[in-house]
C-alpha cells in the first residue's frame, strides 16, 4: 500500500507533464488518420473530375452537331436571321453613300467616269506599285488635275465662303519657289487688307458669310492634293476625290449650321480656321484649365499659342515634304527623283483603335480570310477634323450636324480654345510657303492682336491691328474698338467618316469565329460574357461595353476641386447665356472635353 501510495504521489507530482505528452501525441495521431483520409478522398474526386472532363471533352470532338437536332436548327436560323439583318443594314448604308460618293460626269466625262465609278475598293483593283495596264490613259489623269483646280471656287460657295488659294494644275520650271511666292502674296493680302470692302446697294459691305482664310486654303491644297503641280497617279486621282467628298461634306456641315444667314452678324460659324482629314488628324487628348491659366504674363490671348504653334509646326514640316515631293517629280513623274514615292494610302485610315494603318495592312486585311480583319473590310475609317470660330451658344448645333450629315461624322473628341487660338494657328500654317508672314500672324494671334488696334484709314493686319487682346497689360479697359463676335469661341470637332465598301458576307470568315477570336481588342467569348452581365444588370455592367481604346478625358466637372481651390467659371459650352468674359481675359484655355461613340 505505501508504494502504491507513492506512485500516486509520483504521479501527482508529475501528471502536468504526463497528461500534457499523451494529449499531444494523441492529437498527432488523429491528425495523421484524418490528413491521411482527406488525401486519399481528393485525389480521388480530382481523379474521378478529370476523367469526367475527358471524357467530355472526347465526346464533343466526336459530335459534328448539337446532340439536340431540334435546338440546333433552331439556333441556326435565330444565327441566319440575325446575318441577315446585319447584311441588310450594310447594304443600305452602302447604297446611301452610294448617292452621294457620285463622280461629276459633266465635268469629267461619262468616259472618265466608267474608269473609276466601280473601283471600290480601289486597294482590291489597284496594287501598289501598280501591275503593267493597271494604271489609267494619261489623258484622264490630266483632265482631273484640272477639274480639281475649277472645282474648288465652287466647293468653297458650299459655306458661303470664298476661294482665293491658287491651285497649280501642272508643273513648270520654278514651281516651288512660284508657290512660294504665291504663298506670301496671298497672305499679305490677306493680312493687309485696305478699309472696308466693296457695299452693295443696300449700304452693307459686301463679304463672304464665312470667312476662309487663303492660308488655310493653301494648306489644305498641299495636305488633300499633294500631287498639284504634276499629273497625279490613278491611285492618287481616286483618294483626291474621296478627300473632295468629305471637303464638301465638311463645308456643308457649316452651311447647315449657319441655316438661312445672309450676313456675317447673322451667322453661328464665322471662321473656318482649318480642316484636315487622313493621316494628319490624331486622337490626342487634351487638358482642361481654369480660365487665366495661360496669361501669367498679363498677355491676353495667349492660351492659343500652343496650339497653333503644334499646328504650324505639324503643317508647315507637312507642306515642306510636299514640295520637295512636287519639285523631285517635275516633268510629270510621280515621285521624287531616283525613290519610289511613298504609298499614297498610307496611314490615310484607322483602324478599330484609332491607330493609322499602312497600305499593305489595308491590301492584306481585304484579301484575308481571318475574321479579325472583317472591320477593315465592312469600311475604311476616315479621320477629319474641324476647327471653327463659332458663336459658343451654338457649339451643340454644331455637334448635331455632324451626326446628321449624309455623309455622318462620328464624334469623337470636341476641344474648346480661346478664339485667338484659331487665329494663331492660321497664321502658324502660313498658307502656300509664307512662312515669314505665317509666323507673323501667329505672333499676333497668340497675343491677341487680332481684332482691333485701329491704325488711321482702317489699315490692319487680321482686321486691325487691334489691342483689344491686350486689355490685360496696364490693367485698363480696352483701348480698341469692340469685338465683332464677343461670344465666338475656337471648336476643334475630332471625328471619323465611314466610307463603305461593297457587301461581301463570304468574305467576312464568319464559319471561322470561335470563342478565341479577338475583335475590337477583345475575345468573343469576353465580348458574350459582358454582353450577359449588362443584360443581367450585374456588376459592372454600367459602362462594360465602352470602347476602351478610344481617347476620353474625364471632365474637371465629374471630380471632386481640390481643397482650397478656387471654383472654375463657367464653361460656356454649359451656360449658353453666360456673359462675355472681360477683355483680355479667355473664358477656356486649352479646354478638351472628349465623348465617344
Amino acid at each position: 500500500m505505501d508504494q502504491l501510495k507513492q506512485a500516486f504521489a509520483s504521479a501527482a507530482k508529475y501528471g502536468f507533464w504526463i497528461g500534457t505528452g499523451t494529449i499531444t501525441l494523441g492529437a498527432l495521431a488523429i491528425w495523421f488518420i484524418v490528413t491521411g483520409n482527406l488525401v486519399k478522398e481528393n485525389t480521388s474526386r480530382a481523379g474521378k473530375i478529370k476523367g469526367d472532363v475527358s471524357a467530355v471533352s472526347s465526346l464533343r470532338s466526336e459530335l459534328n452537331e448539337h446532340p439536340n437536332p431540334t435546338s440546333k436548327e433552331a439556333m441556326d436560323l435565330l444565327i441566319e436571321a440575325r446575318q441577315d439583318e446585319v447584311l441588310q443594314a450594310w447594304q443600305e448604308v452602302y447604297d446611301a453613300q452610294r448617292d452621294i460618293l457620285v463622280w461629276p460626269e459633266e465635268e469629267l466625262t461619262k468616259e472618265f467616269v466608267d474608269e473609276f465609278r466601280d473601283l471600290v475598293p480601289i486597294e482590291a483593283h489597284i496594287a501598289y506599285p501598280p501591275e503593267p495596264g493597271q494604271e489609267k490613259p494619261t489623258s484622264f489623269l490630266n483632265t482631273y488635275a484640272f477639274y480639281i483646280k475649277n472645282v474648288l471656287p465652287s466647293i468653297a460657295e458650299i459655306a458661303k465662303a470664298e476661294w482665293e488659294a491658287e491651285f497649280r494644275s501642272n508643273s513648270a520650271a520654278g514651281g516651288g519657289m512660284d508657290a512660294m511666292m504665291g504663298g506670301m502674296d496671298s497672305m499679305m493680302g490677306m493680312g493687309m487688307g485696305m478699309g472696308r470692302g466693296p457695299v452693295n446697294i443696300a449700304g452693307v459691305e459686301d463679304v463672304p458669310l464665312v470667312d476662309w482664310p487663303v492660308g488655310s486654303q493653301s494648306a489644305i491644297i498641299s495636305e488633300l492634293f499633294p500631287w498639284q503641280g504634276r499629273r497625279p497617279t490613278t491611285l492618287e486621282v481616286y483618294y483626291s476625290q474621296e478627300n473632295l467628298w468629305i471637303l464638301r461634306q465638311l463645308l456643308g456641315i457649316v452651311a447647315d449650321v449657319n441655316g438661312d444667314a445672309k450676313q456675317p452678324f447673322e451667322a453661328k460659324i464665322h471662321v473656318i480656321n482649318h480642316l484636315s482629314l487622313g493621316k494628319k488628324v490624331k486622337f490626342t487628348a487634351g487638358s482642361i484649365q481654369k480660365p487665366g491659366v495661360a496669361m501669367a504674363g498679363g498677355m491676353g490671348g495667349m492660351g492659343g499659342m500652343d496650339m497653333g504653334m503644334d499646328m504650324g509646326m505639324d503643317m508647315g514640316m507637312g507642306g515642306m515634304d510636299d514640295m520637295y515631293g512636287d519639285m523631285g517629280g517635275m516633268g510629270g513623274m510621280g515621285g521624287m527623283s531616283g525613290m519610289e514615292a511613298p504609298d499614297p494610302v498610307d496611314n490615310r485610315y484607322v483602324d478599330t483603335a484609332y491607330e493609322p494603318i499602312d497600305g499593305a495592312t489595308l491590301r492584306s486585311a481585304l484579301e484575308s480570310e481571318s475574321p479579325e480583319d472583317a472591320p477593315l473590310k465592312v469600311a475604311k475609317r476616315v479621320p477629319v477634323m474641324m476647327s471653327l470660330q463659332v458663336d459658343q451658344r451654338y457649339i451643340p448645333d454644331l455637334l448635331a450636324a455632324c451626326g446628321s450629315a449624309p455623309l455622318m461624322v462620328e464624334v469623337k473628341q470636341v476641344r474648346i480654345l480661346p478664339k485667338s487660338a484659331g487665329a494663331s494657328a492660321v497664321g502658324a500654317m502660313g498658307g502656300g510657303g509664307g512662312g515669314g508672314m505665317g509666323g507673323m500672324d501667329s505672333m499676333m494671334g497668340g497675343m491677341g492682336m487680332d481684332e482691333g488696334m485701329g491704325m488711321g484709314g482702317g489699315m490692319g493686319m487680321d482686321g486691325g491691328m487691334g489691342m483689344g487682346g491686350m486689355g490685360g497689360m496696364g490693367g485698363g479697359a480696352s483701348q480698341g474698338p469692340k469685338e465683332k463676335f464677343p461670344l465666338d469661341v475656337t471648336v476643334e470637332v475630332y471625328g471619323l467618316i465611314h466610307i463603305y465598301n461593297p457587301p461581301k458576307k463570304d468574305q467576312l470568315g464568319v464559319e471561322l469565329v470561335t470563342e478565341d477570336t479577338v475583335l475590337d481588342g477583345e475575345t468573343m467569348a469576353e465580348s458574350a460574357e459582358e454582353d450577359l452581365k449588362e443584360s443581367n444588370g450585374g456588376n459592372g455592367a454600367a459602362g462594360s461595353g465602352a470602347d476602351a481604346t478610344a481617347p476620353v478625358d474625364t471632365p474637371d466637372s465629374a471630380l471632386p476641386p481640390p481643397a482650397g481651390s478656387e471654383p472654375d467659371a463657367v464653361n460656356p459650352v454649359d451656360d449658353a447665356n453666360a456673359p462675355a468674359p472681360p477683355a483680355g481675359e479667355a473664358s477656356v484655355t486649352g479646354g478638351s472635353a472628349a465623348t465617344t461613340g
